[in-house]
């Protein structure tokens, strides 16, 4: 908190305590100077006059639960004394970010929410030492991070800003394994158009569903009684239209009779 802040304060708002409620409800009591190292916490106090009494605590953020409030205070409590030098200030924070990474996470979601600036970037540079170097597939394990990657969103080349060897040989073999995945879901699409088109007669289905379709004999066979078929009702339907051909003449030539017929009984009179 700069010193414009604190000469904001009025002296009858000052309260060696002020009352704090977490994520899970749990109201606790606090020493002011203390929780007042954290701006959101200063301006709660500052501009609202929250967190003076038990029925009037200041609400902290979701993210920030009993435990990690408890952590954030034990840095403000070291942090906010005057007069510390930078190696005590180094080594407190060393060892006050040895905890494991679920905890790191958290405190470091916790400290954002508060806007305590010095202690995100502490965890924060924390968290990148751990996953320096590291593949994706490590750091969704360490994180424990759902696997939601396609198989070819993990083959993406890498960075390669020092132009490392081995890092354009395993963009080279990456790329390679690309072209695979791209070729495989080719030829699946293909089978899958393939298996869409079905020109088999009934027969055929039939003789499939009695396990003979997997006979060469049988389907050449099949094929052949199919072509037979269609030969036999194209001359069907060739032998129908010749017989409709000479239907149609025979009536055309009755009708010419019966107007001959017609005509001579008219002239005779």
């Amino acid at each position: 908190m700069s010193e414009i802040d604190m000469a904001v304060i009025k002296p009858e708002m000052m309260k060696p305590y002020i009352w704090l409620e977490t994520s899970d409800g749990s109201i606790q009591q606090v020493e002011q100077e203390i929780a007042m190292y954290c701006p959101l916490i200063c301006q709660e106090i500052i501009q609202k006059g929250m967190g003076s009494s038990k029925s009037c605590a200041i609400c902290l953020p979701q993210r920030v639960s009993p435990v990690t409030l408890s952590l954030i205070l034990d840095y403000c409590r070291f942090h906010q004394v005057p007069g510390r030098s930078n190696k005590e200030r180094k080594s407190y924070d060393e060892k006050f970010i040895r905890m494991d990474t679920k905890r790191l996470c958290e405190l470091t979601s916790a400290a954002d929410s508060l806007q305590l600036k010095p202690l995100v970037d502490l965890t924060s540079r924390a968290l990148a030492r751990i996953i320096e170097g590291k593949s994706p597939e490590e750091i969704r394990e360490i994180f424990h991070l759902p696997d939601d990657l396609t198989e070819e969103e993990k083959l993406e080349p890498l960075k390669n800003t020092t132009d490392d060897p081995r890092i354009r040989l395993l963009n080279r073999l990456y790329a390679k394994k690309r072209k695979e995945l791209r070729e495989r879901e080719r030829l699946k699409n293909v089978e899958v158009e393939e298996e869409h088109v079905d020109e088999r007669s009934v027969d055929d289905l039939l003789s499939f569903i009695n396990g003979n379709d997997g006979d060469p004999k049988e389907v050449k066979t099949s094929k052949n009684k199919k072509k037979n078929r269609r030969k036999k009702e194209q001359q069907q339907k060739n032998s129908s239209l010749k017989e409709a051909s000479e239907v149609n003449k025979v009536v055309v030539n009755i009708l010419f009779c019966f107007f001959l017929m017609k005509k001579v009984n008219y002239l005779s009179y």
